[in-house]
């Protein structure tokens, strides 16, 4: 007689387990699924760049540059900080080419110089601080430190 009430608690059980077991498998099929088509977003340093209209796709070309530091400080100014080489391929001349940088500068120092202009309705300063002083002509030919400052 106990034989014949244990085996609907057995099926009983059955059931559980294995509707528990399809529940699980459903819950992880979706989650993979979430998880594989949804696109990753952006990292924070691309939305600073885009703000000051130094990311890529806002310059047509196939050159970029890659900054070292970008953040967006309290009071809304957009900063990127880059390094260049002295060579044709990567230098200051090349960097403002690429981001259609065309104000005059303005010598700020003895191995310091500042761009200021618009593009797309963003205000920029860009500061160039190269690794040695200029020669007596006044050009530079060294690596250098640029930062962006973009509101």
């Amino acid at each position: 007689m106990e034989e014949a009430s244990a085996r609907p608690r057995r099926r009983t059980a059955l059931f559980w387990l294995l509707a528990g077991c399809v529940v699980w498998t459903l819950a992880v099929v979706v989650w993979a699924a979430v998880a594989l088509l949804t696109p990753d977003a952006p990292p924070p340093e691309e939305a600073v760049e885009r703000r000051a209209a130094m990311h890529h796709d806002q310059h047509p070309g196939t050159r970029f540059y890659v900054p070292t530091y970008a953040k967006t400080q309290q009071d809304g100014t957009s900063v990127l900080r880059y390094r260049v080489g002295n060579s044709d391929d990567s230098g200051v001349a090349d960097f403002l080419r690429t981001y259609d940088i065309t104000a005059e500068p303005r010598r700020t120092g003895p191995s310091e110089e500042r761009y200021a202009d618009r593009f797309d309705g963003v205000r920029r300063t860009v500061t160039v601080v190269y690794a040695q002083p200029a020669d007596d002509e006044g050009h530079f030919d060294s690596a250098a430190r640029i930062t962006v400052r973009a509101r």
